[in-house]
């Protein structure tokens, strides 16, 4: 990512559903961009009454016609821009208003988390419609971040079991780069049993492995604690790679707490009382 697509306003808009209980998406992705001194403009793309993991079946309702209204009053206002961070998406028309954002915006950096599956399965709630439109919209990005199980979405492969050989990593890494021409950032992948990290390749330096403790247990949020904490790291300056450092050793530091603090994983990371510590981590 070129330096000059980091203006000095530092203005994101953040477009992600928002559960109103269980941390995830934009109640961790807000926060998080706040404290690394962004100013934030927000874009759900759904409400739900809880997240989907664990909660029972909770209640959605698609803001498509409202984000549609937003974006159109913004284009008016022609605000100065740094980024734009897109994750989940349910259908195809808000996909299409995101690529209509990114064209509306094109000095932006534009990252991508493409929110499609994980654990090896395709989300049941996506049509094939929402798969392909999140390709195109990779296409479009700066930056992606898939997990392993949306890497082979991505490339349209079959999915491999964990752990995974340095060699099959890189060529992911690799054929993501030459297929949709941005810096990616593979995260969930393992290369032993007792370590899990992300693998970072930019158009510039050949791809690194990152690789931290595999922790017993999982928290839902952490994968959106983890792309926020790198967008957060990246705008306030630190290099790609020092900027994946950086999330990687808070998101780990905040499972540590949030099992210590008997958390239930259910409701999402704890990443509030150690946001001092991420202040700290980016400002090195």
């Amino acid at each position: 990512m070129a330096d000059n697509k980091i203006n000095e306003m530092k203005h994101v808009i953040c477009i992600q559903d928002l559960s109103c209980f269980g941390k995830c998406s934009l109640t961790i992705a807000l926060p998080i961009l706040n404290a690394a001194g962004l100013h934030v403009s927000p874009l759900p793309t759904a409400l739900l009454s809880t997240h989907t993991g664990g909660l029972g079946t909770p209640y959605i309702h698609d803001l498509n016609t409202d984000m549609n209204a937003i974006a159109a009053h913004w284009k008016k206002l022609d605000f100065p821009l740094t980024a734009i961070y897109s994750a989940y998406a349910s259908n195809q028309n808000q996909i299409i208003e995101i690529t209509e954002l990114f064209k509306q915006y094109p000095n932006a950096l534009h990252l991508v988390d493409p929110v499609m599956g994980d654990h090896g399965k395709r989300y049941s709630s996506l049509n094939d419609d929402v798969i392909t439109g999140m390709k195109l919209l990779c296409e479009q990005a700066d930056i992606i971040t898939p997990n392993i199980t949306e890497a082979y979405i991505l490339l349209d492969e079959k999915y491999h079991m964990p752990p995974y050989d340095k060699s099959e990593l890189f060529r992911i890494t690799e054929a993501l780069q030459l297929r949709y021409h941005a810096n990616i950032i593979l995260t969930g992948v393992s290369i032993s049993d007792h370590e899990l990290g992300c693998v970072c390749l930019t158009k510039d330096t050949a791809p690194q492995i990152m690789m931290s403790e595999l922790l017993p247990y999982y928290f839902h949020g952490s994968g959106d604690l983890f792309t926020s904490s790198f967008l957060g790291a990246y705008l306030k300056s630190q290099s790609f790679t020092q900027a994946c450092h950086s999330a990687m050793e808070y998101t780990t530091n905040c499972m540590r707490y949030s099992f210590h603090s008997g958390q239930n994983e259910r409701y999402g990371i704890c990443f509030e009382p150690l946001l001092s510590d991420y202040i700290h981590l980016i400002n090195q």
